[in-house]
Parts: C-alpha cells; structure tokens; sequence
C-alpha cells in the first residue's frame, strides 16, 4: 500500500500546531494502522489558499501517478486546502486514484467509506470551521469597536514612551521626557536627524538602552499617538483616553518644518525582473523597492514580497539580476537555443522590414502628391522644394542576410548594453527561487518556453504568452 502523509503551516506561531508536531502524529497514526511510516510531504510558511506549493505539487504528482492502493494522512483537512471546494476537489482525485485520506483530528464516522459520505462530512466541517473562524473575526471586531467608541488604546503595540499595561497605555518617565525633548530640539529649527541622534545621546537619552539611530528620530517625529491621536485602523482616527507626551500644535509644527525641508527622492532604476520573481513561500510575484542605507550612503535595491500575510522575502536586485542574465548567456550559447533565436529575429525582422516598406510607399505616393500640387499650380516652387526636403534624408528597407542576422545574434549574446540586457530579459516569464534565495528555474516564453536551471534544459514546458 502507498503511504503518503502531508503537513503545512501558514505562518509560525507558538498557539500553532508545527510542522513537526503534525507529522509526529502522522507518523504514530501510520505505524498503528499498517506498520509502516508514510512518505513525507511538507509545506512551512504556506497558505491554505494558495495551490501552488511545492510539497503539495509533489504529493499529487504522486498520488497520481499510479491507481494502486494508498492512504494520506493529515493533521485536519484544511492542511491541505482552506476552501471547500478545493478540497473537495482534491478529495475526488484521490478516490479516483484509490487513495483514502485520513484526518488524524477529524475522524470519519464509522461507515463512511463511500465517496458521497465522505464529501457531505468534508462539507460540513469546512462550514463548521468557517463559521467558527467568521464568528471570532466578529467578536474580534466588536470589541476593537467597543474600545474605540470608549478611546481605548486598541494596538497591542505601543510606541517608545509608553507601555501596555492591562490594556491601559502608560507613560514611561524617562523615555517619555526624551520624546519630548526630542520634539523641542527639532522644533527649534536648529538641528536634522544625525544631530538630533547624537544630542540625544550626549544628553544622555537612549532608545531602547542603546544610542539614538536615524531611524527612531524619523519614526517618534512621524508618530502621532504622542499627541493623543490613534490612528485607529479600518476604525478611523480618534482622539485615545491616556496621558499624551506632546501638544497637537506642537506636532503639527514639526509635521510643517519636516515637510519644508523633505526632498524627493526619485528612483530612476529599471528593475528588469518586476513581477517575474515567484515568491516562495506564498507564491505572488515579487514587487521592486530600494531603501536607503545611511551607514554607507547610498541606495539598496531589492525585490521582496508585498504580501503582508506572508512571512516575506527580500533579494538583492543587482545579484540575482546578474545571475539570471548570466544562466541566459550559458542558455543561449547552445547551438539548438542559437538557432531558435536566430529565426525569431529573422521573423522579428521581416516584420520590421514589411513595416518599412509601406512606409516608403506611403512616402513616394506623397512625394507624388506634392509633385502633382505644383505642376497644377496649387504651390509654388519654393513650397514644393520645403515640403520635399523633409524626404531627402529617407531610406529605404534593405533586407539583411543572414550573416548579417547572424552578426546581430552575436552583439545579443555579449550582453554588453542594458538595452540589450532588456531584450534577453523580455523573453522571462517566470523565475522560480528556492526559499534560500537560490534559483531553481527559469522559464521562458516566445523562444521555446523552455525551464532553465543553471544554464540547462531541465523540462520542456510551453509557457502561455
């Protein structure tokens, strides 16, 4: 008998059950029912909703490669999906390939071993579980509500100065007279963040029993629960019931001077991989961002999850850049790939050249018009000599050879310029990373939609453009 058990959590969490913990239980379950342990299959930092994963990938590529007999142990049911009808889905296959999936913490009822069953008992503890999980957003939700009506503290994080105290926010003397000293200091007009960081510190002040940074100058001017304001959330900004460390005019004063001397800062770069990245941990597309660094002066750029469910991801732009351009030149270096985009350029190019062909006509039929103007006396010839100069400097399509192609394949394969670069990098689709920021596939689109991994062919696979 096959043997399959499948574990996954979404994010970490203590109050969780681990990864560990639910294959322990797979593990005890499979030995007492058939002696055996199970093959493992296993997401970390997952979502329910999300299909695609790599261990689950895995695992119905398995189960579905053979109809002999099989068993899936699970921790629950919505380790595999969070959705009803996924999961019901995922259900019939397995029945279709004579696997039984076992719930460790859900036990079918005695008798249930036909498919009907066994989806009106899944249905059901999905609803369950649903109106559980909706039932505690609600109660979640009310009582953030009540607090808010009553300008109590609804965060559960509070800002230097202050602490959380039995769901009272409290003042910190200490930290609370370097916030407001801090404020003083800037509203003075006499000093930036760097000075504002080391006057703090020479007074005596510290963050945290550490020196001030940069940064918490920028995050306690920018905060305005020091005036008593709580942003609140989807609940709307209020006015909170504790004790606040500075006045709302002396915030909104500092709020002015930071806005006068605030400098845009544009970003010019060009991140080539934007939405080609696949985040893997929850399967989105990595988005660009750059931040930058004041110990060394200059801008990091990056591409990172935006996912704010997800536990996140960030990568170096200019290294894996390097890297996917570096397994395209390996890629496109072999004699199959060269000609494949040999004829995709010569395709490219008789397009362009078909283009350029009706240009000219359109530019001799107008050269004839205004030919025909002047011989009809409609222009004089001083008109028709303007008008035609425009046409002096045109040139005509000449169609390459295919050395000449050949010529141009070369330059490509030198990656010398971005623009160049660029042209490679549009035939990315997708890039595919392991979870240590390694990448593990590349997959193409126009020239053969073909997985790359280290400058190899691993599969071939049309990717839809």
């Amino acid at each position: 008998m096959r043997l399959y058990g499948y574990d996954r959590t979404s994010v970490w969490d203590t109050y969780k059950v681990s990864n560990d913990s639910q294959w322990t239980e797979i593990i005890k379950k499979a030995l007492e029912d058939c002696e055996s342990k199970p093959m493992r299959f296993s997401d970390k930092g997952e979502t329910g909703g999300n299909d695609d994963r790599l261990g689950l990938k895995k695992l119905i590529a398995e189960i579905t490669s053979s109809h002999k007999k099989g068993r899936l142990y699970v921790w629950r049911y919505d380790r595999i999906f969070r959705e009803t009808q996924k999961a019901l889905e995922f259900l019939k296959l397995c029945h279709e390939h004579n696997v039984e999936i076992v719930s460790i913490s859900e036990p079918l009822p005695e008798g249930s071993s036909r498919l009907a069953l066994k989806t009106m008992f899944v249905q059901l503890l999905f609803i369950n579980a649903s109106m559980q999980r909706d039932t505690i957003i609600e109660n979640t939700r009310n009582g953030l509500a009540y607090k808010r009506s009553n300008r109590e503290y609804i965060s559960s994080i509070v800002p230097f100065g202050y602490r959380l105290i039995e769901g009272e926010i409290i003042q910190v003397e200490q930290e609370a007279n370097a916030v407001k000293r801090l404020f003083d200091l800037y509203e003075s007009g006499e000093y930036g963040y760097k000075k504002l960081a080391d006057k703090l510190t020479e007074e005596g002040h510290y963050f945290n029993n550490r020196p001030f940074k940069v940064h918490n100058i920028w995050s306690i001017l920018d905060n305005s629960v020091y005036y008593g304001m709580v942003k609140g959330g989807t609940f709307g900004e209020y006015y909170g019931n504790f004790v606040s460390i500075i006045s709302e005019s002396q915030f909104k004063k500092v709020q002015a001077i930071r806005k006068s001397r605030s400098i845009k800062r544009v970003n010019h770069r060009e991140y080539s991989l934007r939405k080609k990245i696949v985040c893997p941990f929850c399967g989105r597309k990595l988005s660009p961002m750059w931040q930058w660094n004041y110990s060394k002066t200059k801008r990091l750029h990056y591409y990172y999850c935006a996912n704010r469910e997800c536990q996140g991801i960030y990568i170096p732009a200019t290294k894996i850049e390097k890297q996917v351009l570096e397994t395209l030149k390996s890629f496109v270096k072999k004699d199959n790939i060269y000609k494949g985009i040999l004829t995709e350029i010569d395709v490219q190019m008789k397009q362009l050249m078909k283009k350029e062909k009706q240009i000219d006509r359109n530019r001799s039929n107008n050269k004839l018009e205004i030919i025909k103007q002047f011989e009809e006396g409609k222009i004089s010839l001083d008109e028709m000599k303007h008008m035609l100069s425009g046409f002096e400097n045109s040139q005509s399509c000449q169609t390459l050879t295919v050395d000449q192609y050949k010529s141009q394949v070369d330059q490509l394969l030198e990656l010398r310029e971005q623009s160049v670069q660029q042209l490679l990098l549009n035939h990315v689709d997708t890039i595919s990373i392991q979870k240590d920021k390694k990448i593990n596939g590349i997959y193409l689109q126009e020239i053969y939609g073909i997985i790359l991994r280290g400058g190899d062919v691993i599969e071939r696979k049309i990717v839809d453009c």
